[in-house]
């Protein structure tokens, strides 16, 4: 098994960016023994930054073991500054060790999601949303996904994307659903 760094292990200010490198490397390698790339961990750190695992994937394919390299090149999707993107990944995979996350799969997929009592399967329609659940979880989540949402935790929902956002709340909906936060009402000008 490849070495993958320690989770507080930082890159430029920026949190957990070396340990995910790591575990890309690994998966491309085709090492099956390293931490699994595409955790829900990497998805929260992926959000942050507004980038996807292919972008990762494809900067540590073209850049080897170069971490500033692939720094530069996540830079240049436009990521944000390590100090707006930056969080506490220890506490983060703290709370996903716990069962609370959000699980998400291809529509196709559907019934890979196993919806217990209480959890909400929301389909995004079009567009992207960022969902978040509790102080620490973000998964960007893309036309064509479904997501598995818990109760245990607040979650709320944002477009990011240029289409609109448009959901389909596959069981329940955002006003029956515990834990959900509405977003703020639009600035009236």
């Amino acid at each position: 098994m490849a070495a993958v760094r320690d989770f507080a292990d930082e890159l430029e200010g920026y949190a957990y960016l070396p340990r995910m490198f790591d575990k890309a490397r690994a998966r491309l390698s085709g090492d099956g023994d390293a931490p699994p790339f595409g955790c829900p961990l990497d998805h929260s750190c992926l959000a942050r930054l507004r980038v996807y695992p292919e972008n990762v994937l494809e900067l540590v394919s073209g850049n080897g073991d170069d971490d500033r390299a692939i720094l530069a090149g996540l830079r240049e999707y436009g990521i944000p500054p390590a100090t707006e993107a930056w969080f506490d990944a220890r506490a983060t995979e703290d709370e996903l060790l716990t069962g609370v996350y959000l699980k998400v799969r291809p529509r196709e997929l559907l019934d890979e999601l196993q919806p217990r009592p209480g959890q909400r399967v929301v389909a995004v329609e079009e567009g992207e949303a960022l969902f978040f659940l509790g102080d620490r979880q973000m998964r960007i989540v893309r036309f064509g996904e479904v997501v598995r949402v818990p109760p245990e935790l607040p979650h709320r929902i944002e477009n990011i994307g240029e289409p609109p956002l448009r959901l389909d709340w596959l069981t329940g909906d955002p006003g029956t659903s515990p834990g959900f936060v509405p977003p703020p009402p639009p600035a009236l000008m």
